[in-house]
Formats: structure tokens, C-alpha cells, sequence
């Protein structure tokens, strides 16, 4: 009901705001008509929710925004043995990794290897942090990849380009799998 009288209004504020100007063309109207209908809309879900917020407060349930007494968190168990067969590095988060190499390709250096997702969860995208270091032991390059789908216990391939890096500058690489 309250519903329908905030609509009615609208529509009668806005039919008397437009038609008591004479010179008002048929696309100003076209694009006020438009905007009228997206405020409308919103209006009309912004009451919807408050109705259901209403109504879980009378049940007596929990709604967002009222403070509830906290829930005791779980920590989330994390594989941490690596998949069968050696050589893979745990990398954090459940993840390891086997087979890394850089190979050189002109300016470039191609960037592969296996990831192994051993966490309790699917990762639809997951980010991993490659730190590249020098013979000097210093950080020569800092870099972010993703992998997109890795589903929990499974080892998927991966390849990333890294732009401008000699692979002779290459010592060493650490590779941190990131939340």
C-alpha cells in the first residue's frame, strides 16, 4: 500500500513538474520518464528490504546490521602434505609448486611450472607472488600472476610472460601464493 502511494506521488510531482512547463520536447521527457523509472525501482527494493528486516525483527531472527553476539570462528584446515611424488614447495595457503623454469625468449623470460591446489577449498583465482633475486642475493623483480580454476586436489600447469628480465639475472625465485 505505502508502496503504490510513494509511486503515486512521484508520478504526480513529476507529470505537474513537466506538463506546467510548455516547452519541454518529447526526448527531455523520454529521459525523465527513464531516470523516474530507475528512482522508482530503487524506491521499490529499498522498501522490500526494509519490509523483510521488519518482518525478521518480529520473528525475532538476526538481521544485518543489529548487533548479535559474535560466532565463535573455526579455523579452516589446510592440507599441508604436498601431492604424491617429490619435488613439490610449499608456497602458503595449501598450494605447492614442482617444476619451475625460466626460459629465455628474446628481451623476455617465459615463466613455467605446476601448481598443486592441497587446500580444503576450490580456488576460482587464485594470486601468487613470484620474487625474483640477483647473484647478489638482492630482489631483482617482484611480480603477481594468477591462475584462474585450480580445484582443490588438483596440479595444473601454468606460463606467464615476465617482461625485460635477463634470465641469466636469475639466482634464485620464491613464490608466495597470496589470499
Amino acid at each position: 500500500m505505502k508502496k503504490k502511494c510513494i509511486v503515486g506521488i512521484i508520478i504526480i510531482l513529476f507529470v505537474f513538474g513537466v506538463f506546467g512547463r510548455n516547452t519541454v520536447s518529447a526526448q527531455d521527457l523520454s529521459g525523465k520518464i527513464t531516470l523516474l523509472e530507475i528512482v522508482i525501482s530503487n524506491l521499490v527494493s529499498r522498501v522490500e528490504a526494509l519490509e523483510k528486516r521488519l518482518n525478521a525483527l518480529e520473528k525475532g531472527a538476526p538481521v544485518a546490521g543489529n548487533l548479535a553476539p559474535p560466532k565463535k570462528l573455526i579455523p579452516k584446515k589446510e592440507y599441508t602434505s604436498p601431492p604424491s611424488g617429490s619435488g613439490y614447495e610449499d608456497i602458503g595457503k595449501g598450494f605447492f609448486v614442482k617444476n619451475v623454469r625460466f626460459t629465455s625468449f628474446g628481451t623476455n623470460v617465459l615463466f613455467t611450472g605446476e601448481i598443486a591446489n592441497r587446500s580444503e577449498k576450490n580456488a576460482h583465482f587464485a594470486k601468487f607472488i613470484l620474487e625474483i633475486y640477483d647473484n647478489n642475493n638482492l630482489l631483482y623483480k617482484k611480480e603477481e600472476f594468477t591462475m584462474p580454476d585450480i580445484p582443490k586436489g588438483s596440479v595444473k600447469s601454468f606460463e606467464s610472460m615476465l617482461i625485460g628480465i635477463d634470465a641469466n639475472a636469475i639466482e634464485r625465485y620464491a613464490i608466495k601464493a597470496v589470499e
